[in-house]
């Protein structure tokens, strides 16, 4: 699949889920309006009935005050009985005690007729300061057992508030600039008192009450648009990696051919040569062509050395053969397998063998592997004559091996990627440079599959110092292992 192609799914892509986001927003945005729309209307409807509770009380307390002096009159029937007991005698109690029972009930009826009077004109000309009207708690009392029938479990605030605004009641925690929607009703609207008296109300959870109404709809459906949106750029992230590592892959495969053809077409030219029987044996100069054949199989060695060691990454990890090596042996090994190569370009290369301790449990040929991409670098990225060192120390429980060299050293930037595989530090207008972009990340794998690490220090045009550590005291670990 070609950038190109990538680029226009991921854009159809992007605009696919912008468009979930948004219709799944909107949806959600409208769901909590018509919440709240409900919502409304249901404590709208709720502030009527408390000041229907409001009134209700107050006739009854008026009443209840009212009727003392009635239910000691001489009729012996209360105004406040029940209907059967103040039920009008029938025709044949008439007749027999017509005058007394008919004279009772005149009364009865006059005295009802009173009663209800007072309570109106009671109400009419009753006092418009609230306090004494109503207590706090009997006001608190009423809010609760409304809202209570009406199915509304939430904390609320109120306040009553007088004609000229000043406070009369309100609850302990009211806020007159809560960002919360006050809701206001008149107390006892059915009178003409100009000084009225309001009451008003609000919920400091409501928005998290509506959205919480929306119940396992609305949070499903974030966390579904979540899912696909995590999903979605997992899938970006994928497409455009795979992309990048066919591409490494490809320069790879074309880096590889080339590296493994030149030794080959060398070999290949010398063997011709030698068996050439057209060229006397004399001119043949056999200890050069001998050279120039060694030379390239242990360079096509070395090239097949690193190709094999693709398969290392592929596995994911590094399968060690320990056993206990003397690192002092290896570095002076690979050292002087690189010395001539140093030499002929009028380079050099020592050793500065100062751990004590220098014996530890490793798997020898990884670990010589390690070494020699480490001076194959310092000796491929170096524009003057090579000066290398490789240096050991013992540092607590480690030995420490140092690689450094006075190449083109490595910025701060490229720093952070030398390791990842496949990764190669652009060396601008050198082009002699060849390599797969494995050895560091192999150098880090293997180094940390001994249970140690890697730093560099570096700076462009100033050389670079590698630090392998590799525990000393790990043995019994790794023999368990």
């Amino acid at each position: 699949m070609s950038k190109r192609v990538i680029w226009i799914v991921t854009v159809f892509m992007s605009l696919a889920m912008a468009s979930l986001v948004l219709v799944q927003a909107y949806w959600i945005k409208n769901a909590i309006l018509v919440k709240e729309k409900q919502f409304d209307q249901l404590i709208t409807r709720s502030m009527i009935d408390i000041t229907h509770e409001i009134e209700k009380l107050e006739i009854a307390k008026i009443s209840s005050r009212l009727a003392q002096p009635v239910l000691h009159d001489t009729t012996g029937i209360s105004p406040l009985s029940s209907p059967e007991a103040q039920a009008p005698p029938d025709d044949e109690d008439e007749m027999d005690i017509a005058g007394n029972r008919k004279s009772d009930l005149q009364q009865w009826l006059k005295n009802r007729r009173e009663f209800v009077d007072r309570i109106i004109a009671t109400l009419y000309y009753a006092s418009p300061e609230i306090e004494k009207r109503i207590s706090i708690s009997e006001l608190e009392g009423v809010i609760r057992k409304v809202l209570s029938d009406s199915d509304i479990d939430l904390p609320f605030e109120y306040a009553v508030i007088r004609w000229n605004n000043e406070t009369a009641y309100r609850s302990a925690d009211y806020d007159d600039y809560a960002p919360a929607e006050y809701y206001r009703v008149q107390l006892f609207p059915n009178e003409s008192n100009v000084k009225a008296n309001y009451l008003k109300l609000y919920f400091p959870g409501k928005k998290d009450f509506l959205f919480q109404s929306l119940g396992y709809i609305a949070i499903s459906s974030v966390l579904l648009g979540l899912t696909i949106l995590f999903s979605f750029a997992i899938t970006v992230f994928i497409m455009f990696r795979q992309k990048r590592l066919s591409e490494i892959r490809s320069d790879f495969i074309s880096n590889m051919t080339h590296e493994l053809k030149t030794p080959i077409s060398t070999i290949s030219l010398a063997s011709q040569m030698m068996g050439d029987k057209s060229i006397p044996v004399e001119l043949k100069n056999i200890p050069q062509i001998s050279k120039i054949i060694s030379e390239e199989c242990r360079r096509l060695g070395s090239q097949v050395e690193k190709v094999l060691q693709t398969s290392v990454f592929d596995k994911g990890k590094v399968k060690l053969h320990l056993d206990e090596v003397n690192m002092h042996e290896i570095i002076t090994g690979v050292v002087d397998n690189f010395s001539i190569q140093v030499k002929s370009r009028n380079g050099k290369i020592k050793t500065v063998l100062n751990a004590e301790n220098h014996t530890l449990l490793a798997d020898q040929v990884h670990i010589t592997n390690v070494m020699s991409n480490l001076l194959d670098n310092a000796i491929k990225y170096c524009n003057d004559d090579p000066e290398i060192s490789v240096e050991t120390s013992n540092k607590m429980e480690f030995l420490v091996v140092t690689v450094k060299d006075n190449g083109i050293g490595i910025s701060r930037n490229d720093q952070r990627r030398i390791f990842e595989k496949f990764y190669r530090v652009p060396t601008g207008n050198i082009h002699t440079v060849k390599g797969f972009g494995l050895g560091l990340s192999y150098v880090k794998m293997v180094a940390e599959e001994h249970r140690g690490y890697v730093e560099v220090e570096s700076e462009l045009h100033k050389g670079s110092a590698f630090n392998i550590y590799l525990p000393l005291n790990d043995n019994d670990d790794h023999a368990k292992n």
